[in-house]
């Protein structure tokens, strides 16, 4: 079972259309259930909440080809992983979506990393690898990351400053591959005052720029979100195997010193009390 979450005009267009073809509704078995439909190999469940619950099937496919809003522009959006973790990388993606993709993507449940499980995003994130989709990244592995750290502390800059130039070189990216047509960038919000002095250099694209709280919304995001997240485990999984350490569930007084500069991010208040002894 996959699900989506639609919007309102959505919802309009599935109760529309569930009439119009006079599909088979089965009583809900909750509160929480709006509507369940059972017709041929069309099945789903529409939640209250917006989201749709369904099985794939050629009809269902068709189905979600009448009811769901195209986009009239490409979007771009990015996200990051790996700041709020002691160890591994810090992974910053961003994804050019045009309308057909959108809709692609959100067929296939794309959603934001955080809900979903290991196997989807292998499996999505493979997917976004290996398609035609114009894609970014930018890796900041510990050592490297442990470095720019540095170098931005000496200019009373932080990690929301790093995350504002990786943001931006990712969107300069994507924004000189990207056909010249109306595009919206979407990213999720952090420091504001950060993120706008670097955003500056966008200003020549002429794009409209829009940071949102619960950016994971916007498909492109999400999609950004799962390629930022399989990239991550990948990194984490080679500094696993190099030392022959299980870094997610360790503390970093478990790791020698020596090891630290290149597995964690060294201004972490648990990585800082380990190398002060």
């Amino acid at each position: 079972m996959r699900s989506i979450s639609l919007s309102q005009k959505e919802i309009g267009n599935l109760i529309r259309e569930v009439a119009r073809r006079t599909l088979n509704r089965i009583p809900v078995t909750n509160q929480y259930e709006f509507i369940r439909v059972k017709d041929g190999d069309i099945f789903f469940i529409l939640h209250n909440t917006g989201k749709i619950v369904f099985q794939e099937s050629k009809g269902f496919d068709s189905f979600l080809d009448d009811i769901l809003v195209r986009e009239d522009h490409s979007i771009i959006g990015t996200d990051e992983v790996g700041k709020g973790e002691w160890y591994g990388p810090l992974v910053v993606a961003g994804i050019a979506l045009n309308p057909d993709e959108t809709i692609k993507l959100r067929k296939m449940g794309v959603g934001d990393s955080k809900g979903l499980s290991s196997f989807r995003i292998y499996e999505i994130g493979k997917f976004l690898e290996k398609s035609d989709i114009e894609k970014a990244t930018r890796i900041l592995l510990p050592e490297e990351y442990n470095k720019m750290y540095e170098e931005f502390e000496k200019e009373k800059k932080n990690l929301n400053d790093i995350l504002a130039w990786a943001h931006t070189e990712i969107i300069q990216d994507l924004l000189t591959k990207a056909p010249s047509e109306k595009i919206t960038v979407v990213i999720d919000k952090f420091d504001s005052s950060a993120s706008s002095e670097r955003f500056k250099k966008l200003d020549e694209f002429d794009v409209d720029i829009i940071q949102k709280t619960g950016g994971e919304s916007e498909t492109a995001v999400a999609a950004a979100s799962v390629l930022a997240k399989l990239i991550f485990e990948k990194h984490l999984k080679k500094l696993n195997q190099k030392f022959g350490l299980d870094l997610r569930n360790a503390d970093p007084g478990d790791i020698p010193e020596d090891i630290l500069p290149i597995v964690a991010k060294l201004h972490f208040r648990n990585v800082k009390k380990v190398l002060k002894g």
